[in-house]
């Protein structure tokens, strides 16, 4: 079998110009991904006729958060009649753990991955394991008897999910030819879009982290352009972007000003940015007694604003005022409630104003 993208393009090269085209609306479905939605069940409608198939459908699998046992993670399907097929596959897979019967779901065995395996093929790498769980997961699709052909879309070892054709009539050797054709299609796409979503979980990690800064926070990327900033840095831009945009500069070139902070960021290729934080204003102080009055706040709690506006810690805070930090925790609450504000960052920026 060829390999790599001159074969791919020898074999496309030798097929019939409809299904050429048919090839490549499985391609074009792969290829546009949306935050905005999910598309997958495009892509598999397009493999369906593809493939001359009945029904098609993609699943992944994770761990459940407190046990070993696993669970559909995410699922697309075309044709599946019973809708509830993904609730029905979650309790076969209670209490059996990661290697669950047919493969080890994180990490597949090397026999399994990116390979195109009907029934038979399956039977004999799973000693017959596959027909179990077929038997048990088809009776109730009011599938039982039919036959499977599937990939292991792999990143590595590691899996990004199951693509599987089901019908009636046994699958034939020009179906696993046409299904070879999109496994790396398929599996670009599944990349991508673990890419996407380890990106997105940094990023909303990053910004709340950001906003327990004592003061503002700017996360520069390597060509010094703001990738996050929290709330106070944001209003310091919206304030006077120029200038705040000129003090950056200034800062990740080594002329540190002030308060500023400055700390290089290496990633596995080189520099990946600077972290540039800024004190919190020692103005901050002399806007306390008015917020206090404002707010109405208790004397224990404006003790305990006075420090937070210093960017003490909520153990600090209760090591100072000799209290429990639960005790403290209890007034950042309070106070945040009655400011109404999301975080401590928002309530210095509400001092200052």
């Amino acid at each position: 079998m060829d390999s790599g993208d001159d074969g791919r393009a020898r074999r496309m090269r030798a097929l019939p110009n409809a299904t050429r085209s048919d090839v490549r609306a499985v391609d074009d479905a792969l290829a546009h991904y949306s935050l905005d939605g999910d598309n997958m069940r495009s892509a598999l409608e397009a493999l369906r006729t593809l493939l001359e198939t009945d029904k098609v459908l993609l699943y992944s699998l994770e761990p459940c958060a407190n046990s070993d046992d696993l669970r559909v993670k995410r699922e697309a399907t075309v044709s599946v009649s019973n809708a509830g097929w993904r609730n029905v596959f979650d309790e076969y897979l209670a209490g059996r753990g990661v290697a669950w019967g047919v493969y080890n779901a994180l990490r597949p065995e090397p026999a399994q991955r990116d390979r195109v395996l009907d029934t038979d093929e399956l039977s004999a790498l799973t000693g017959g394991q596959n027909r179990v769980v077929s038997k048990v997961l088809f009776e109730q699709l009011g599938t039982l008897g039919h036959d499977v052909m599937r990939v292991l879309v792999c990143d590595g070892p590691s899996l990004l999910a199951c693509v599987a054709i089901v019908q009636a009539d046994k699958t034939t050797p020009r179906q696993r030819e046409l299904f070879e054709l999109v496994v790396p299609s398929f599996r670009k796409r599944l990349a991508f879009e673990r890419l996407v979503g380890d990106a997105t979980c940094a990023n909303a990690g990053i910004a709340a982290a950001l906003e327990h800064v004592g003061g503002s926070a700017w996360l520069l990327g390597p060509s010094g352009r703001v990738e996050h900033a929290n709330v106070a840095a944001r209003k310091r831009l919206d304030d006077d972007r120029a200038a705040t945009r000129a003090t950056l500069e200034r800062c990740i070139k080594g002329t540190v000003e002030g308060r500023f902070t400055v700390t290089p960021l290496r990633g596995a290729t080189g520099p990946a940015g600077h972290l540039v934080i800024e004190a919190a204003d020692r103005t901050a102080a002399h806007g306390i007694p008015k917020a206090a009055v404002r707010l109405g706040l208790t004397p224990a709690q404006t003790r305990v604003l006075e420090r937070v506006a210093r960017g003490s810690s909520n153990a600090t805070i209760a090591a100072e005022l000799k209290v429990a930090e639960r005790t403290v925790e209890a007034h950042v609450t309070a106070i945040l409630e009655k400011a109404q504000v999301p975080s401590r960052a928002a309530l210095i920026v509400q001092i200052l104003c």
